[in-house]
């Protein structure tokens, strides 16, 4: 069969969403000569399926072939791609930006054409300051609207429409995804890459933002519109969609799932792609942390501490150990890197109040106080303006001044929904609870006690819990309640069941593997996944309740 047969059956079969014969005709065309084009699809669906060195590959090759063939625009568009693949594959934002000049300088002689949107847009793997972003969506858009390209719009909306929610502009930046998503899931769309990334920024933005009922509803919708079709691939979106899924799981309080959703990215099966590790990474440290496993939250955190999502989480992590001024630089750096990042930037001035309050420094925590109401003022967001007034109210407590910090630990609820975000809830009666017990009021201070202390527990929050429990004994009252750990294997599935009892047994995680006939890294997995489901903290709290539960060790695999 002719060369150009070979890539149109390639098309056809992908546009059928079967990529295994799509992938087989792009090799045989490739391998039969020069063919740039073949290259590029090639080289996509290879990204897809988590083979980045294969992509980057068949990417560097087409480059020099449109190159050679005096295709200016084409190899253009190739460039920006190595881009992407560049810095957010391989974490190498140097080289990134390299293409993007390599591409701008083939684009320079042409003029005005649709392919600088496409060269604008991958300007976004390759930076941190998101009022950059916004503009070169801007320039994308406007682009694609000029051109007719459908493909190019619709990546635009959807790029602008995140910027813009984490900038703080929900209605805006979500009526922008909404759109995107509309056109994805009517078909709209030619190029897989494109719906992938397109998909991949809602997700994306209801994770930043808590909009888990979002999430769902489009997911429901592109997963029957695109993804079964496609037989659940491509591999390398389905890890983003599961990490950013999995992340809004967790600030909804269903922390199991969404644990178990972060973990799959991380997994022996998991993702090559290094942007989406390293935020997996961070997503499970800060969860870690909050179960008050700090170990583990330190070994996650540490292939990734220069990176600057990492920040958040790190700079708890030396809080929590009372590394104070470790904290605070930490902390400093993500800040100092959020750009207009304000979702960003408001949870880390919302830490370094934290920090410089544990410094007894009040001047310092009202200076972050005061800019994070700057921050919630500017955007539209009520979930910003409850972290506000749980800043100030936190500064208030800390200046003596009672009324003041009820009152705006009360106003932080006023702009939270029921069950909304169950973790902001239960911090905030735990501080309405020190400034009641402080105010004299010890009925109310035990009450609101209690309630932070079920929230914590229904989360798995044990390093919340302590300080609930704390609090509770320290006004007299009944504290921990008794409960039955064992009642919950059930819900384990058989091979974590399996592990539990090997638990019992004292095994380690390469012995488990070996009784299991599965590798270590399948053991460490299992063993993580069922201490969450359990919300247990240690290997012997597990063989406690394996013993409770009378599980049997199994003979093997």
């Amino acid at each position: 069969m002719d060369e150009p047969g070979v890539v149109r059956l390639a098309q056809i079969a992908l546009a059928d969403g079967d990529y295994t014969s799509a992938l087989a005709y792009l090799h045989e065309a490739v391998g039969a000569g020069p063919d740039p084009f073949a290259r590029q699809l090639l080289a996509g669906l290879l990204f897809f399926e988590d083979d980045l060195a294969g992509a980057r590959r068949e990417l560097e090759a087409a480059f020099r072939e449109w190159r050679d063939a005096g295709e200016a625009r084409a190899a253009a568009l190739v460039a920006a791609d190595l881009a992407d693949l560049h810095s957010s594959g391989f974490g190498n934002r140097v080289v990134g930006r390299g293409w993007i000049s390599r591409a701008r300088r083939l684009l320079a002689r042409d003029g005005r054409c649709v392919e600088q949107g496409y060269v604008e847009l991958a300007l976004i793997a390759c930076e941190d300051d998101v009022g950059r972003l916004e503009e070169a969506a801007a320039v994308a858009l406007e682009l694609a609207v000029e051109f007719g390209d459908t493909d190019l719009e619709v990546l635009a909306l959807a790029d602008s429409g995140y910027v813009m929610v984490v900038r703080g502009r929900d209605t805006d930046g979500f009526a922008r995804l909404d759109e995107a998503m509309a056109a994805l899931s009517g078909d709209e769309v030619r190029n897989p890459g494109v719906a992938a990334k397109s998909y991949c920024a809602m997700l994306s933005a209801c994770d930043r933002a808590g909009d888990l009922g979002r999430a769902e509803e489009w997911s429901r919708v592109i997963t029957e519109a695109w993804i079964l079709p496609s037989g659940g691939r491509p591999r390398g979106l389905h890890s983003h969609c599961r990490l950013a899924y999995g992340s809004v799981l967790c600030t909804s309080g269903r922390w199991p799932e969404g644990e178990a959703a972060i973990l799959d990215v991380l997994g022996p099966d998991g993702t090559a792609y290094l942007a989406h590790r390293a935020e997996a990474a961070a997503r499970l440290a800060s969860l870690r942390l909050l179960q008050g496993r700090a170990q583990e939250a330190a070994e996650l955190l540490r292939p990734f501490e220069d990176r600057s999502g990492s920040c958040e989480p790190l700079a708890r992590l030396h809080l929590v150990a009372e590394e104070l001024d470790l904290a605070h630089a930490v902390a400093q750096r993500g800040l100092d890197a959020a750009g207009g990042d304000r979702l960003r930037a408001s949870a880390l001035r919302s830490l370094l109040v934290e920090v410089e309050l544990a410094r007894d420094d009040v001047a310092a925590a009202t200076v972050h106080a005061d800019a994070l109401a700057g921050l919630a003022d500017a955007a539209e967001s009520r979930l910003l303006r409850a972290e506000a007034a749980l800043a100030r109210g936190r500064v208030a407590a800390a200046r003596l001044q009672p009324a003041a910090a009820i009152e705006a630990f009360g106003e932080a609820r006023c702009n939270l929904r029921p069950n909304e975000r169950p973790l902001l809830g239960g911090m905030l009666a735990l501080e309405l609870a020190q400034m009641l017990a402080d105010a004299g009021d010890r009925g109310s201070a035990v009450d609101q006690a209690r309630a932070a202390m079920a929230c914590f527990e229904r989360l798995g929050a044990a390093l919340l819990v302590d300080r609930a429990d704390a609090l509770l004994r320290s006004l007299g009252a009944r504290a921990r309640r008794i409960g039955d750990p064992a009642a919950a294997v059930g819900g384990l599935t058989a091979r974590e069941q399996q592990v539990l009892a090997l638990l019992r047994e004292g095994l380690t995680n390469p012995e488990i593997g070996q009784r299991l006939f599965i590798s270590t890294k399948t053991a460490e997995h299992h063993v993580g996944r069922l201490l969450a489901k359990l919300g247990l903290r240690s290997r012997a709290e597990a063989a406690a309740v394996a013993a409770a539960a009378r599980l049997v060790p199994p003979m093997g695999g």
